[in-house]
């Protein structure tokens, strides 16, 4: 059956959408009575039952006549069969020889495979290498691009979900610039657009060398569903320092599109690359170039592959891509570095990667080159290289979901929740077993200063970046006289952007820090208000200032001129009641929490006081605490 262009794009909506289940999410905590001890700053770390994710071997060495199976590329039909593609090599497992690209199928989402590939496209006594599928989901047609011998491209397409193909047919012309030599495909997955003008576009990574030995990457595409091919971005500038390779290529939610290239043998120690293109891949916006997210980017040179899990403007509230690589430099006698192979993510499309240490490993032996898809609505589908003692000769298949990676609010399953009247329905989880009280309005949460804590849910709407905003809230305490936050939001620790409103009774006041980077700002009320009575208080940056109002009257302010984003790392926690590690915990009750985007004005902030005036301009979430769910 044939979607069209609309359909396919609401059934993408469901197949990025996450499962909300059980998953770990444990920070780094500082030690009791540490002033402001780091977290790490990473994605919530990996299920323990991160061993059951190996999966099984599907192509072994010495089947059907070939060496070993390298180089995997996958694609979901869609019917939703499973299209394993790769490169059958013989007489050796060396990069040239007398290599098919072949195909195995799944009929039930990966847990069985055909035994015996299928030769796509025979290398006729040549190389036939990197393969590279692509769907159109408006007209299912799977379109497979390879190279042969690495000078000249190859394609070819079925209509009938992978049960049969075309011959391939050279398109090298239309796609390679004369005074290239080497070219290469991928490998791994290419995408079809889904936002702006060329929605449906076709577009595929790619890489060449020019006859005087530079080294660049490549994009190209097709408006016709992969009838025909043209040449579109393409860089070459930053060779020798960056000697470009292997792209695997993501649409962020704004519709440029993210290129992530291995860096070979290239001058600079950074071992990725990557570039921008806003104009859906005719142009790079961005050269190719090692910045802060790829010089930190901690793999060793090889392939890696990506795939958008979550997108903000398909409704999820937060953005995530996944990337699979090895990502341990441990050289052996024989020259191989690539081991444990890990998913990792980005939540900021390719800004900013988490940490090695905050992925998913899936095997911690000798691995190499990975390949994505989404299997169904739950399920993500992994193709990889691996061996015992080397990083490849098999391809192994495993399946998981976003909660075996870790969810960023941690482990939800069974929480009960406070509902957000504002349309963003952010409703926030509790934690701890908190209890309901008698509020300024209504009802209020009681928290018991012991473990007891409002989580805000991780989403893109809450980070307020540099521009103005406003905390609103009522609080009622005065039954300890330790340090108890009120709210803590983003990060933690010295040199970590972040932002928090806490009540420090042993001092006699409310104290707030804005903080980005190294560039801090603290602001103080000269009185604490722990006097087991109801008081309002709002923290509002205004431009260049930052101020605490306490019952409608401004009780001190501060410049934060200097100030930059406060939260500029995802994902990020937002916890009302704690500090991020569990200290500082709040004996006392909080009532009619609110989050603008915007500055309210002192009078606004009167109406929030006085009347509890609903105020919808601006507002991002707002927690009445009148009722709890679950």
């Amino acid at each position: 059956m044939r979607r069209s262009r609309q359909g396919w794009r609401g059934v993408r909506a469901v197949l990025v959408a996450a499962v909300l289940t059980a998953a770990t999410a444990v920070p780094v905590a500082a030690a009791p009575g540490a002033p402001a001890a780091a977290l790490t700053p990473a994605a919530p770390t990996a299920s323990a039952a991160a061993a059951s994710l190996e999966g099984r071997a599907v192509l072994a060495p010495n089947v059907s006549g070939y060496t070993c199976f390298r180089i995997p590329a996958l694609a979901t039909a869609e019917n939703g069969t499973l299209l394993l593609f790769a490169e059958a090599r013989k007489p050796t497992c060396g990069d040239t020889g007398t290599h098919d690209v072949v195909l195995i199928r799944s009929v039930d989402s990966g847990k069985n495979w055909e035994k015996t590939p299928e030769v796509i496209h025979q290398g006729a006594g040549s190389t036939a290498h990197n393969p590279v599928p692509v769907v159109d989901r408006e007209s299912g047609r799977i379109t497979l691009l390879t190279t042969r011998a690495y000078r000249t491209v190859w394609a070819q397409h079925s209509d009938d979900n992978g049960e049969s193909w075309s011959a391939p047919r050279e398109i090298t012309s239309s796609v390679k610039l004369p005074n290239w030599q080497g070219y290469a495909t991928g490998p791994s997955h290419g995408i079809q657009l889904t936002r702006g003008a060329h929605a449906g576009r076709l577009v595929v990574g790619t890489n060449y060398t020019t006859v005087d030995g530079v080294k660049g990457g490549a994009l190209i595409y097709s408006d016709d569903g992969g009838l025909t091919w043209q040449l579109g971005a393409h860089d070459e500038s930053a060779d020798p320092d960056l000697r470009v390779q292997e792209l695997s290529v993501f649409e962020r939610p704004d519709g440029s599109l993210f290129a992530f290239a291995r860096n070979e043998n290239g001058t600079s120690p950074s071992t990725v690359a990557a570039a921008v293109s806003t104009d859906a891949g005719q142009s790079f916006s961005v050269p190719f170039h090692a910045g802060a997210a790829e010089t930190g980017w901690a793999s060793p040179t090889v392939q890696a592959s990506t795939l958008e899990l979550r997108a903000t403007d398909r409704g999820d509230r937060y953005n995530r891509v996944l990337v699979a690589s090895p990502t341990t430099e441990e050289v052996r006698p024989d020259g191989n570095p690539r081991k444990n192979l890990t998913i990792r993510s980005t939540f900021k499309g390719g800004n900013e990667w988490v940490d090695p240490r905050g992925g998913t490993v899936i095997y911690s032996g000798y691995a190499a080159y990975t390949d994505m898809t989404l299997v169904n609505a739950n399920t993500v589908g992994l193709a990889y290289e691996r061996a015992t003692n080397w990083s490849h000769g098999y391809l192994w298949f495993t399946t998981f979901t976003e909660a075996d990676l870790g969810l960023p609010d941690g482990n939800t399953s069974g929480l009960p929740t406070t509902p957000d009247s504002s349309p963003n329905k952010l409703d926030a989880y509790l934690r701890g077993g908190v209890s309901a009280t008698t509020g300024r309005f209504g009802r209020a949460i009681a928290l018991d200063g012991t473990d007891d804590r409002v989580q805000l849910p991780f989403a893109e709407k809450l980070a307020v970046s540099s521009n103005d905003f406003t905390w609103t809230g009522w609080f009622n305490y005065g039954a300890s006289t330790s340090t108890q936050a009120l709210v803590w939001a983003y990060n933690q620790g010295d040199v970590y952007s972040q932002l928090w409103l806490r009540a420090e009774p042993a001092n006699g006041r409310l104290r707030a820090l804005a903080q980005s980077g190294e560039t801090a700002a603290v602001v103080s009320t000269t009185k604490a208000y722990n006097d087991r009575k109801w008081h309002h208080v709002a923290l509002r940056r205004a431009g260049g200032t930052l101020s605490i109002h306490v019952d409608g009257v401004r009780a001190g302010s501060v410049d934060v001129s200097a100030v930059g984003s406060v939260s500029p790392k995802r994902p990020f926690q937002i916890h009302l009641g704690q500090r991020l590690d569990g200290e500082q915990r709040l004996r006392g009750a909080l009532d009619e929490v609110r989050l603008y985007g915007r500055a309210l004005t002192d009078a606004e902030i009167g109406q929030v006081y006085s009347a509890n005036a609903a105020l919808p301009d601006g507002l991002l979430i707002r927690l009445p605490m009148d009722t709890t769910t679950g």
